[in-house]
């Protein structure tokens, strides 16, 4: 006589059956199922992605990047930020020429290079809270990039939300990833793969490209704050030769415009190219703040950025958050109008001989009640060395 199966046995299922990781299926070959990847996907170096049924016709894939080394990274992309709807064209902007991108540039590396001499201008001197203030805010901005869609203040969400992100800053995603999380024992291979991928971007040859001359500087710039605010498996790697780079990308960066066109006629430019120059200044000025600590952990002179005197102070957060082009739009038009009297420009934020008067105050409290946290953070800075 045949057994009899329980009820409660009939419902019962076999457990699910592992599955292969995507590469591995499509070689039809034997997947070890390790997590995050699999040893067949790293010895390759191949992004190593899992499909999870989550619900009917509802797939989920959980990539990891197997990281051999810079030349071969995988650009794996953070997940969409999820509150851009508008792709954009970074690649056809309008930008004004900078005359004086050299000196930005030159002035910057004139530390590293010629001994002051007396006569030149007088060196600005940094209280040591004011430095460890920078130091602590800078080192967070890599670690922002360890969640899905994370931010630091100098990448705009448009710039990782579209379909091809620039090699640069996909790479910088996936390498910070691996240096936060090196496990014990791996710390000298990260640094090395963080170091040749420093020199892929310093050897680079210049792009057609402005917004990847940007991404580039965003990424090595990212680096460098990384290694020297967080080192692993020993002193900073970060030198002079580093620094003197840094500011060979800004200056490349620089030289193609700081602001639109449109806003040197006190109009409103377009999404895209608002967009790379508010970005290149944000960039920049993190650039110069991230030189003084060098600076001043290696005695080295300071000074105050006279070729930056004409650069926009950060705008509101309104305009920085923009989620599409209609909102923007609406943002810059009321930005506008509350600016007739024309931007703010960072040199309203040092001392002079207006620092006290009415009408400078009433300016930037304008501005501070608009400004994100990366403003707030410039103009502590700037309240703190120069009283403003």
């Amino acid at each position: 006589m045949e057994a009899r199966t329980s009820p409660s046995r009939k419902r019962q299922r076999a457990p699910p059956r592992k599955k292969a990781c995507s590469n591995c299926t499509r070689s039809k070959v034997r997947c070890d199922f390790e997590r995050p990847a699999c040893s067949r996907c790293r010895s390759r170096g191949q992004n190593c992605e899992y499909l999870v049924n989550v619900g009917v016709n509802a797939p989920v894939h959980f990539p990891f990047s197997a990281i051999t080394s810079a030349q071969n990274q995988p650009q794996t992309r953070p997940e969409q930020h999820k509150e851009t709807k508008t792709e954009l064209d970074l690649r056809v902007v309008y930008l004004a020429p900078s005359a004086n991108a050299g000196d930005i540039r030159d002035r910057w590396l004139r530390p590293y290079i010629l001994p002051l001499t007396e006569g030149e201008e007088i060196p600005k001197a940094y209280h040591p809270f004011t430095l460890q203030y920078i130091a602590r805010i800078l080192c967070t901005y890599p670690r922002r990039m360890l969640k899905d869609g994370g931010l630091p203040p100098i990448i705009h969400s448009v710039q990782i939300a579209g379909k091809e992100m620039p090699r640069a800053l996909a790479n910088c995603y996936s390498l910070v990833r691996m240096w936060e999380q090196a496990v014990p024992g791996s710390e000298a291979m990260a640094v090395s793969i963080v170091e040749n991928e420093m020199r892929r971007l310093a050897e680079e040859p210049p792009s057609h490209h402005d917004y990847e001359h940007l991404a580039t500087f965003q990424a090595y710039l990212i680096y460098s704050i990384m290694m020297y605010f967080t080192p692993i498996g020993g002193p900073s790697v970060v030198n002079d030769q580093v620094m003197m780079t840094l500011m060979e990308l800004a200056f490349r960066t620089a030289r193609n415009g700081l602001f639109c066109t449109a806003e040197l006629s006190r109009s409103r430019p377009n999404w895209e190219s608002w967009i790379m120059a508010s970005t290149k200044r944000r960039a920049i000025l993190v650039m110069y703040l991230f030189s003084s600590v060098y600076n001043a952990d290696h005695y080295l002179p300071n000074f105050v950025a006279e070729e930056l005197r004409e650069v926009y102070a950060p705008e509101s957060r309104s305009l920085w958050d923009a989620i599409d082009r209609e909102a923007w739009t609406k943002e810059y038009d009321r930005h506008l109008l509350d600016w007739e009297d024309g931007m703010l420009e960072i040199s309203e934020l040092w001392r002079s001989v207006e620092t006290s008067s009415p009408q400078r105050r009433k300016r930037i409290e304008r501005w501070v009640q608009t400004v994100d946290e990366f403003g707030m953070m410039i103009f502590a800075v700037c309240a703190h060395i120069h009283g403003c």
